[in-house]
């Protein structure tokens, strides 16, 4: 390629933002002088915003709102994660920091209000609930309540289980106009046989918060488990799972909490570890064994469900995305979220061609808002819109096909504006 062409192939996608302009943000301004910076100004102002987002990779010109699927991590994550894996490789070792280990597990226990003894470090959301889902003494006949809106990684652990040993699932559709609605399909569904209700914390679907406490409360009173997933709750909004009183929880680090791909969090309450039987195992998960004497004693920890060599730099990598996230403070963060979220689904009601599918209780959306089209199909929004460098995400869990719409800490009202007015031009033609 000729010298000319080259430079004027190198503009093109530093104009089309293939190429981040917001690369500046990496050298100029360290984790510590970010944090300086962001204490000096109003959440109200919108410079409190515009540098959280000059934190982020994401190109100026292209509008991201599917943090429900992937999230975008800071540029402080990736240079943890990167800085963590040349150490490694430096000086290799196969053991990971115990530590560090507990002190992040510490920082995580603290985020999420529950024990760190309690936390267990996996792979991803899908992995935690295999564990559990696997783990449980659930035999022939025990009949599991979750809703029509899973994600596919609880509806296949889910499925397995039953083609393997027979359990029995047992399905209702999420009420978006009553909470008690919900309440009342579970008590319907429920017979003697009930031994554990998997539900979303948050809905993949419409983003509909289900009455988490009401729902482990009525659960305890009849001696069910019950299993939150969380893949779309923390770094969203706060979560607080000693008040919720679940019995096992599980996140993804790589949506809200904007940390490394492949990294998450299983929670499982202390009195409860002793119930899910370890199906995979390795170093880490014992607290000593003998092959002689035929013994096997299991970490006192959540621990035991962690196994083999680990890679710490993606964890590592985790910390960092929380530090950054309480940097901020969660509720700021949630706040925000949700009135973008607010912002955009009140201006959807006025547009008669729209159904809105999200809450219609302002209690129970958050910062995930999903609508369909009178006159037009879901896959040709999505596709109208990615013309415009503008991501969402098509739902058919459910058979919805509508489109779903997530706001987080990188938006802006202009985003909302921006997707608002294709949106109109959508209706109009």
């Amino acid at each position: 390629m000729r010298r000319k062409e080259f430079l004027r192939s190198i503009a093109f996608l530093t104009t089309a933002g293939f190429l981040a302009p917001n690369l500046k943000f990496k050298t100029e301004r360290s984790f510590d002088e970010f944090k300086s910076e962001l204490s000096q100004i109003e959440p109200s102002d919108a410079r409190f915003w515009r540098l959280v987002r000059g934190q982020f990779p994401i190109p100026k010109d292209y509008i991201y709102l599917n943090t429900g699927g992937l999230g975008s991590s800071p540029y402080v994550v990736s240079q943890r994660v990167k800085e963590e894996m040349d150490n490694l490789d430096r000086f290799p070792t196969p053991n990971h920091d115990i530590e560090k280990w507990w002190k992040i597990k510490e920082k995580f226990a603290n985020f999420l209000n529950c024990d760190k003894e309690e936390i267990a470090f996996v792979g991803c959301a899908t992995e935690g609930i295999n564990i559990i889902v696997n783990g449980l003494p659930l035999k022939n006949g025990d009949e599991v309540i979750l809703t029509t809106h899973e994600h596919v990684a609880g509806n296949l652990p889910l499925l397995n289980r039953a083609k393997r040993d027979g359990i029995v699932l047992k399905t209702f559709e999420p009420d978006t106009a009553n909470w008690r609605g919900n309440l009342e399909m579970i008590e319907k569904l429920m017979t003697k046989k009930t031994r554990l209700i998997f539900v979303s914390h948050v809905t993949c679907t419409t983003g509909q918060r289900l009455p988490e406490k009401e729902i482990c409360k009525f659960a305890k009173d009849k001696g069910i488990w019950v299993f939150l997933d969380g893949a779309q709750a923390p770094g969203m909004m706060p979560v607080n799972l000693r008040e919720y009183n679940c019995d096992f929880y599980t996140t993804s680090g790589h949506k809200w909490l904007i940390g490394p791909k492949r990294t998450g969090i299983l929670y499982v309450k202390k009195e409860l570890l002793d119930v899910v039987r370890p199906l995979t195992v390795g170093g880490y998960s014992d607290a000593g064994y003998s092959i002689e004497k035929n013994e096997l004693k299991f970490q006192p920890s959540a621990q035991r469900f962690e196994y083999g060599t680990q890679n710490p730099a993606l964890f590592f990598g985790l910390e960092t995305a929380l530090d950054f996230i309480n940097a901020i403070g969660i509720e700021r963060i949630w706040e925000h979220n949700r009135a973008l979220a607010e912002s955009f689904y009140q201006e959807l009601l006025k547009i008669p061609e729209v159904e809105v599918l999200s809450p219609a209780d302002e209690s129970f959306r958050t910062a995930m808002i999903t609508f369909k089209m009178k006159n037009l199909s879901y896959d040709k929004i999505v596709a109208h819109l990615a013309e415009r460098r503008i991501r969402v995400r098509p739902v058919t869990e459910g058979n919805l096909m509508a489109v779903r719409v997530s706001f987080h800490l990188y938006n802006n009202e202009m985003d909302v504006a921006k997707i608002l007015a294709e949106v109109k031009n959508l209706a109009k033609s």
